[in-house]
C-alpha cells in the first residue's frame, strides 16, 4: 500500500538538498512516498504564507507516485488556506510527468488555484470511465 509520509530524518537527503536554490529564510520539508519495501520517492518542498514552493520530486519514474507525492503537499497548502503552488522543478523529464498530470500546463510552472486542481480530481474519480 502506497503511503506519502513527512520524513524527519532529512540527513540521506542532504547532497540533494545542497544542489537545489532553497533560501535559508525556508523552513523546507521531505515527504517520502512508502510501500511495504520501502522508500519509492520523494519530494521537497516548503510553505510560505502566500505559496507552497516545491524544489524537487523524485518518483522512480512512477506517475502514482508522481501524483501522491506532489497531491498530498497540495492538500497540505490548501489546508493552510495557501491557494498557489510554484514548482522550481528543472529536470525536464519531471515536468514532462508534471505536465501529463495536469499540475503544470503551457511551460507554466505554477497552479494559481491549488482547490480547482483538487476539485478536478475529484470529478476524475466520479467519471464513470475511470472505474
Amino acid at each position: 500500500m502506497l503511503r506519502i509520509l513527512e520524513t524527519k530524518d532529512i540527513s540521506r537527503y542532504s547532497p540533494m538538498v545542497e544542489k537545489l536554490s532553497i533560501p535559508e529564510y525556508a523552513d523546507f520539508h521531505i515527504s517520502e512516498a512508502t510501500e511495504n519495501d520501502g522508500v519509492k520517492g520523494y519530494i521537497i518542498y516548503s510553505y510560505q504564507p502566500e505559496q507552497v514552493t516545491i524544489y524537487d520530486i523524485d518518483d522512480g519514474h512512477d506517475l502514482n507516485y508522481c501524483d501522491g507525492l506532489v497531491r498530498s503537499v497540495l492538500f497540505k497548502a490548501e489546508l493552510k488556506g495557501i491557494e498557489k503552488a510554484v514548482f522550481l522543478v528543472d529536470n525536464p523529464d519531471m515536468l514532462k510527468r508534471l505536465a501529463l498530470l495536469r499540475f503544470v500546463q503551457n511551460d507554466e510552472k505554477t497552479i494559481e488555484n491549488i482547490t480547482d486542481i483538487m476539485e478536478n480530481c475529484k470529478k476524475c474519480k466520479e467519471n464513470p470511465a475511470n472505474t
